[in-house]
């Protein structure tokens, strides 16, 4: 019972979409790791 109560609600979770800002964020970090490993800063 609640292990069925769990997976339905993470399924829902999952088919949710990103928010535009945590995209954004996530392509600055990658950007930014980039920048770093191609700099030696790493």
């Amino acid at each position: 019972m609640i292990d069925e109560n769990l997976r339905r609600v993470y399924e829902d979770m999952l088919d949710e979409k990103v928010p535009d800002r945590f995209l954004d964020l996530i392509a600055r970090l990658k950007a930014s790791e980039t920048a770093d490993s191609e700099s030696g800063d790493r």
